[in-house]
């Protein structure tokens, strides 16, 4: 199933509606966010944040991470 959702990175002003099957890994999901970043080749490793700051593990897929419809999350390349 498909879901909707908002996705921020740190290092960009501009916030994305991303459409994701539930399937999905948390990691897909940030790569696909950075793929449309303004630095889309940096390679650093990702944390993925959701709305309430939880860090997501990045192998578990969408659905069983607690994202949902409408759900905000936050991308950060880590140093």
């Amino acid at each position: 199933m498909a879901m909707y959702l908002f996705g921020y990175l740190t290092d960009d002003f501009f916030g994305r509606v991303v459409v994701a099957p539930s399937g999905q890994t948390v990691a897909q999901l940030a790569e696909q966010l950075t793929a449309w970043s303004w630095f889309p080749e940096a390679e650093s490793p990702f944390v993925v944040t959701n709305e309430a700051g939880d860090e997501l593990d990045p192998g578990v897929m969408l659905a069983d991470a607690g994202l949902a419809n409408g759900d905000i999350f936050t991308v950060r390349r880590s140093p």
